[in-house]
């Protein structure tokens, strides 16, 4: 290339392509583990052509949690409250897993993506139906939150390192002299978040199901309290 000559870059680029590169960016790095020019030399191309087709870091980063939910398999018309936030949020936890940094850019943004929206909108529409009345909103909310900062915490853990996070704790309770079964049966429970990344991965997952269906029980308790209250 000669001097003051200007680079060809590809320019044929359509707005899912560029999403589809950003998506595999942040299953490799996670989604703030990656730059715009990390995106623009995957796909060999200008920051212009990026902006131009989806925007700044900011809407790329949302048009990556849009395409992870279009992956998502829901059954909206489901008519019980419970059974359709159950199948919502266990997509959310086994899909957003994937894709470290997600879960806590969406506590950081809310759900700012047009493909939550019929989600949030079938979800809190059942809630209403069911009689959560003025305590819906923040009902769904909280139940959301919860499952994305679980989500969140698996992310971290699986940055921690060295005798940080799990590591640490199974260390603690390894070289405790006096630590009784209370103490072992939950060094059974650190051991599965140390070591092979499959099992820790999959340790997280039933962490994050069992939460999330032990939320639901609190949550059809107070709904049967609400009811109790209006008659």
């Amino acid at each position: 290339m000669t001097k003051g000559a200007r680079r060809a870059y590809k320019t044929g680029l359509s707005r899912g392509v560029i999403v589809e590169a950003a998506l595999g960016l942040t299953a490799e790095r996670g989604l703030d583990g990656w730059s715009m020019r990390d995106l623009t030399a995957r796909l060999d191309t200008s920051l212009s052509v990026i902006y131009h087709h989806v925007g700044d870091r900011q809407r790329v980063s949302a048009a990556v949690i849009d395409r992870i939910f279009a992956e998502f398999e829901l059954r909206l018309d489901e008519p019980d409250w419970r059974a359709l936030l159950h199948g919502i949020l266990s997509q959310v936890i086994e899909h957003l897993s994937r894709y470290p940094g997600t879960a806590t850019w969406l506590l950081r943004n809310g759900p700012q993506t047009e493909q939550l929206l019929p989600s949030l909108d079938a979800g809190m529409s059942r809630m209403l139906e069911a009689g959560w009345g003025a305590e819906a909103a923040i009902a769904f909310s909280t139940a959301f939150n919860t499952c994305l900062g679980l989500i969140a915490l698996g992310d971290q853990r699986s940055s921690d390192a060295g005798e940080r996070g799990m590591a640490g704790l199974e260390a603690l309770l390894t070289a405790h002299p006096d630590a009784g079964p209370g103490a072992q049966e939950m060094l059974r429970m650190v051991r599965r978040y140390v070591g092979d990344p499959a099992e820790r991965d999959v340790a997280h997952r039933e962490q994050c199901r069992y939460a999330l269906a032990r939320m639901l029980d609190g949550m059809s308790a107070r709904l049967e309290l609400i009811r109790s209250a209006a008659l």
